[in-house]
């Protein structure tokens, strides 16, 4: 009975008979390419071809067919770009000497078989090598039938070719019977070239590994004995990595304290408080936007970008911690042993130091310094795909991996031709703005969104005497010359002035075509008459924020040739040229004004501590509608009376909850 996986025929049938199970076995090693293919029509393929005789391997690189469900030959080359093949199109139809077939030719003569007593190889198994392949290995795979054997041969190809075939090709040789020419299945023929050369910082000498090392290495790997059969699959999909990156990930580097290091003998800078205490709530220190070592800090950001991409929940609040201590610490930095003081930093942080310094870092030089951990996010090709998938707004990393994996996109592009009526709403608004919602919102803008969005509040609650107060938090209070979206907070001491406004400002906003799309909106506070958030236990970051609010697109309606009196005049009215922004207009009740302009105005980091600290130090819980404590059945603590304006309530509250008062300038724990 033949094996489902590798298609071997009986131990006693002849090796030169042409069976259904031979079909492919003088085609060289193939590689089915998974873009728009769904995950069972791809295994099914993979088990198609190994059935019938064919290498299938996992690493593109060893393959010179490829077969995808690709019609054009600048997607092709792109595909295999993507993965690592650089190549050079060789125009189809072209034929040098010594690819022409040669029909007269005979088939060589029948050779005996070779007895062994691998019990595998007599089962027709296919046995492979997956130590270093030597250099004369050209994909390091060998087939158990010889190609010569058979009568039907696919014409020699030049060395280091590689061909996208459709996939087509694979059932019409099936239903043939035999394995059928490539000219009428062929998208692309390519010759393989070298990979450009990144700029890379130059390596001393002492990194160079002599020749005669690296052939006796080869040498060592090509006399180890084969691997077991039974594991060829599980070993070959092991070649590739689990998250599609890794040809960039660079082999861990010990850095060791140097004499040097040792022997300095500069005393350190005087340790801050936090320091010397070892406070590991970064909502109890001062941070600035930019802090003395903000260049290592743009590393690390990088490094906890990657982790976010990877759905490492637990690296990325490591690295959160480690950035938040490091942004912090009032001196540079001059040696790894300074780092390995500071809360929450850890070996490995010291050395990502130690190779950021080795790499220009901290130094007047013009050069940065560089991380190799943190280089993957603009070097690999999947990781800048997952990057900009993620950007999407609407899109988390977790659809990003999809979009990438599942569904076969590598670029915006992909996403409009071959899946928009798959998106949600909100995802092709998204996709639509992409490029203007990167390029983020200066202070004058901010400031000119907040002033309209309060004249409207204003319009539309006439009892208010004109006395509803706009908040610009978010990055603008941080002190962010360029935001990425602009948030504000709608507040006012009458309650039934604040009850569900956020409804009538966008409905007033969109009318003036201000608010050209509403992403989301909703009116969680004023279903529950505004009070705080009732306490249900341990799900801080599920209700973290439960106000009032609503996610806009906005767009000024004011251009030149617009009609000022009239903006829904649409007869002779361009087209707007002002580009679209992200605005989050948030309202909140006065009783609870400091908890929503805290709870607003701190980086991720900021908060995500500021409610850990609550917790352990006082068993309370913190929200932006509220505080209340977890012992007592969830009673609600008025941390803010006494203070008359919104920026005394938020004084207040922050000394109250024991963290102290420090500026909005000083909570960017990034």
């Amino acid at each position: 009975m033949s094996n489902p996986f590798f298609g071997s025929s009986s131990p006693h049938e002849p090796a030169e008979e042409i069976t259904e199970e031979t079909i492919f076995s003088g085609q060289p090693a193939i590689f089915i390419l998974p873009t728009h293919l769904p995950i069972d029509m791809l295994h099914e393929t993979e088990n198609k071809l190994v059935r019938y005789g064919g290498i299938l391997t996992y690493d593109i690189t060893e393959a010179t067919i490829i077969l995808g469900k690709i019609s054009q030959k600048k997607r092709a080359a792109l595909e295999l770009r993507s993965r690592g093949v650089w190549t050079e199109e060789i125009p189809i139809g072209f034929e040098s000497p010594s690819t022409i077939s040669q029909p007269d030719e005979q088939p060589p003569p029948k050779r005996r078989k070779t007895r062994t007593t691998n019990s595998a190889v007599n089962a027709g198994i296919e046995l492979v090598d997956l130590s270093t392949e030597s250099e004369s290995e050209e994909d390091g795979v060998r087939s158990r039938h010889d190609p010569g054997k058979h009568l039907i041969q696919p014409p020699k190809e030049p060395e280091n070719t590689v061909t996208l075939l459709k996939v087509e090709w694979l059932d019409h040789s099936i239903a043939a019977g035999r394995a059928l020419p490539w000219d009428s299945f062929v998208v692309y023929k390519g010759q393989k070239t070298a990979r450009p050369t990144p700029v890379t910082p130059a390596k001393s000498p002492s990194h160079k590994v002599p020749s005669a090392i690296l052939q006796r290495a080869k040498e060592d790997a090509a006399s180890q004995p084969s691997s077991d059969a039974s594991k060829y699959f599980h070993t070959r999909r092991s070649k590739e990595p689990p998250d599609g990156i890794g040809s960039q990930r660079q082999p861990p580097t010990l850095y060791r304290q140097t004499t040097s290091e040792h022997d300095e003998v500069l005393p350190l800078p005087p340790q801050p408080d936090w320091v010397r205490d070892q406070v590991l709530y970064s909502c109890m220190r001062s941070v600035p936007l930019h802090p003395p070592n903000e260049e290592f800090i743009s590393q690390l950001v990088k490094i906890r970008r990657i982790r976010e991409l990877t759905l490492d929940e637990i690296g990325v609040r490591a690295y959160s911690t480690s950035i938040a201590a490091i942004s912090a610490y009032p001196h540079v930095i001059r040696r790894p042993s300074e780092i390995l003081s500071l809360p929450g930093c850890e070996a490995k942080i010291a050395n990502l130091f130690a190779e950021f310094q080795q790499h220009g870092g901290c130094k007047h030089t013009d050069d940065d310094g560089t991380v190799a951990a943190a280089n993957a996010l603009e070097t690999d090709p999947v990781l800048r795909v997952l990057d900009t998938f993620n950007r999407i707004w609407g899109v988390g990393a977790k659809t990003a991996r999809d979009f990438y994996y599942h569904r076969g996109w590598r670029d915006l592009d992909d996403i409009v031709e071959h899946g928009w009526n798959s998106l949600s709403r909100v995802q092709q608004i998204g996709v639509k703005f992409f490029d203007e919602f990167q390029e983020g919102v200066s202070r004058r803008e901010s400031e000119k969104i907040a002033e309209t969005i309060r004249r409207h509040a204003n319009k539309v609650r006439p009892e208010a005497d004109d006395k509803i107060e706009c908040i610009i938090v978010g990055g603008y209070r941080r002190g962010k010359e360029l935001s990425g979206d602009v948030d504000v907070i709608l507040t006012h001491r009458d309650e039934d002035i604040t009850h569900s406004l956020v409804v009538d400002v966008v409905a007033s906003l969109e009318a003036e075509l201000y608010v050209t799309h509403t992403l989301a909106l909703h009116l969680t506070s004023s279903h529950r008459e505004q009070q705080t958030l009732p306490y249900r236990g341990d799900e801080t970051g599920k209700h973290f924020d439960s106000l009032d609010k609503a996610l806009v697109v906005w767009q000024d309606p004011n251009f030149e040739g617009s009609s000022p009196t009239n903006p829904q005049d649409s007869s002779n009215r361009k087209k707007n040229p002002n580009h679209h922004k992200r605005v989050d207009i948030i309202i909140s009740p006065w009783h609870t004004v400091g908890c929503a302009v805290l709870g607003w105005s701190g980086d991720t980091t900021f908060q995500r501590d500021l409610r850990r600290y609550v917790k352990k130090a006082h068993s309370w819980k913190f929200d932006s509608s509220g505080v209340r404590e977890r012992t007592t059945g969830g009673q609600v603590l008025d941390l803010e009376h006494g203070g008359e304006t919104w920026e005394e309530r938020e004084r207040l509250l922050m000394e109250r909850l024991g963290i102290g008062w420090r500026p909005p300038q000083e909570r960017c724990t990034r």
